[in-house]
């Protein structure tokens, strides 16, 4: 199969740097302007660092897009007077290297949201990444292709919170993922508004020196605690937080209207005396992590004013105190959790005043537990070796765990707890220990990966299982190709690929050269292909078993065939090939 060298160049341009142009549209962006103190800018905070597994899937993701056949250097094969490019969508549905116990869904069942989104300024997308930075899927990033288009089918349900990296400027939004359905965020960099707000302490006198965060930037209020934001990016749900010492920490969701100005009036806060918590742990039992802290409201509500997943989970070491202050006061419910260990209790209620400190103590004792090796394919014990133990679908296990209902993940930026999902590193021996849930269910999936991630390996275990050894062999990064043929064209023909709904860049397709996509995972792939709206396949998609390179023909509507008029061309953004571009000369 013949590689194409200006596509690889083309796939190298998606991780270039942004375009100088779009770096000066950037500069002109004014910072946030503050009404008082010095304007330094404060670092996002985006609370302990506890990033969750990323989705099995990732693990043998497609590598590269190649195309084959005749060089697209030849001239007037690779021009194309089609104005819309055709969109192939590919989804793996089911991997071959992903275990699965009989009875039971397979691993990461539960990771069913889709999101797709874009960055933009203007009409011009903008190269980023979209960072989840609370929720479930902590951890994940999504990379946009050249044209600020970003996407994943395979994300666990529940409210999220991400952390927005584009052109040099940072933005924090929260989103709704529910299973099964998709959900869209698009960000504009074009038309920032201006937002006011005000902050008052109980007695109704506005409070100086509050620091406001708004969409991931921070200003100080003044003296008659009035902050000014001067360009922040429209959105209809921009998280905003209060943060001033001895006041609890308090957040709310506003609307920021692009290129408007938010007036003075129109929010108002009242910051509430804060009190404090006290964690105690007692020696360490078990595994030789840190032991996990959850916080959360022992009623939650969609009225949330605190954001808990900014210092929650916390990695805390047994045998130490974790203090946090500027909490609000209310009931608060903790829990502690330690592989090989129970928590006693493993749940406490903290009942929080302000002005004072509430102290909670833990203990642990042995707990149901199994134990395991790292090993590579010749025996030897790997050292350092990421290993993640989870459930079929981690979502359902939190809440079980929880006994709560799923509008849980609608009220609460709801953490992937440890009965879901549990990671730890082998000591110099290769070993590690976990808990393991028998309440929970019986199977539970284990897979792991090497510090170089040179080795990868996944198995299942059972509540009967003591002692297991999880082998890590070389790492499969797509070994199947499939070619997609477009028959019938006498032209160039723009075509755009997704994978697990990543767009890649778009590429033209010289005359009879078929849209080679290599290094794809062995297993079942779902393919969706339209043109200009219209479904290239019946019922709309096909599913397929991929266990070495496969063919597969798409027929094109006439319009994709003998392509567009000039007028269409140019109202499309194209650009005339030189078979419609008028003659030199013509008009003088």
């Amino acid at each position: 199969m013949a590689k194409s060298q200006s596509t690889r160049v083309l796939l190298a341009a998606c991780a270039a740097a942004v375009a100088l142009a779009l770096c000066v549209v950037f500069a002109l962006r004014a910072d946030p302007e503050p009404i008082s103190g010095d304007g330094a800018q404060a670092p996002v905070d985006l609370g302990a660092a506890f990033p969750a597994p990323p989705s099995p899937s990732e693990l043998s993701a497609p590598v590269e897009v190649e195309l084959s056949g005749p060089a697209r250097t030849q001239g007037r094969e690779a021009e194309t007077s089609v104005a819309w490019p055709v969109k192939v969508e590919l989804e793996l549905v089911r991997g071959a290297h992903i275990p699965r116990a009989k009875g039971v869904p397979a691993m990461g069942s539960g990771a069913s949201a889709r999101l797709r989104g874009r960055l933009l300024v203007g009409d011009t997308g903008v190269q980023g990444r979209v960072a989840f930075s609370g929720g479930a899927n902590a951890g994940r990033v999504l990379a946009t292709n050249e044209a600020g288009e970003f996407g994943a089918l395979d994300l666990y349900p529940g409210l999220a919170e991400v952390r927005v990296i584009a052109g040099g400027y940072e933005s924090v939004r929260e989103l709704q993922l529910r299973a099964g359905q998709s959900a869209e965020l698009n960000v504009s960099y074009d038309f920032p508004g201006q937002f006011y707000c005000q902050v008052f302490d109980r007695e109704g006198k506005g409070l100086e020196a509050v620091d406001v965060e708004l969409d991931g930037s921070h200003v100080r209020t003044n003296e008659q605690g009035i902050a000014h934001f001067g360009a922040t990016p429209g959105g209809d749900v921009v998280q905003l937080v209060l943060r001033k010492d001895g006041f609890a920490t308090q957040c709310s969701r506003v609307s920021v209207a692009a290129g408007r100005v938010t007036e003075l009036g129109r929010y108002t806060f009242t910051m509430q005396p804060a009190a404090s918590l006290e964690v105690t742990l007692g020696s360490r039992v078990g595994s030789r992590e840190d032991a996990v802290v959850i916080l959360l409201p022992e009623v939650s509500g969609m009225n949330r004013s605190y954001p808990w997943h900014r210092v929650s989970p916390a990695r805390v070491r047994p045998g130490t105190t974790l203090r946090l202050d500027d909490l609000p006061p209310m009931r608060l419910a903790v829990r502690v959790f330690l592989d090989g260990a129970t928590a006693e209790p493993e749940s406490e209620i903290a009942f929080l005043d302000p002005g004072k400190v509430e102290r909670v103590s833990v203990s642990f004792t042995p707990g149901a537990a199994f134990a395991g090796i790292a090993v590579d394919g010749q025996g030897r014990r790997i050292e350092g070796a990421r290993i993640v133990c989870e459930a079929p679908d981690r979502t359902a296990a939190t809440l079980q765990y929880l006994e709560q209902l799923p509008r849980l993940l609608e009220e609460e930026i709801v953490p992937s707890f440890p009965p879901g999902a549990s990671e730890a590193r082998t000591n110099f021996n290769g070993e590690f220990v976990f808990a393991s849930w028998p309440k929970l269910g019986d199977v539970r999936y284990l897979w792991g990966e090497s510090a170089d991630g040179k080795l990868w390996g996944a198995r299942a275990v059972t509540s009967a299982d003591t002692q297991v050894e999880l082998v890590l062999a070389p790492v499969e990064t797509g070994r199947a190709a499939v070619s997609l043929v477009f028959p019938g064209r006498t032209q160039g023909l723009p075509v755009v690929v997704s994978i697990g709904a990543r767009p890649r860049e778009e590429v033209v397709l010289s005359v009879d050269e078929p849209l080679v996509v290599s290094g794809l995972a062995t297993g079942t792939w779902r393919v969706r292909a339209t043109w200009n709206g219209r479904a290239l396949l019946r019922g709309g998609q096909e599913e397929f078993e991929l266990a070495q390179d496969r063919t597969l023909d798409l027929a094109l509507p006439e319009g994709a065939l003998v392509g567009q008029d000039a007028d269409t061309l140019l109202r499309a953004g194209r650009s005339l090939p030189s078979f419609l571009a008028p003659p030199a000369g013509a008009g003088r």
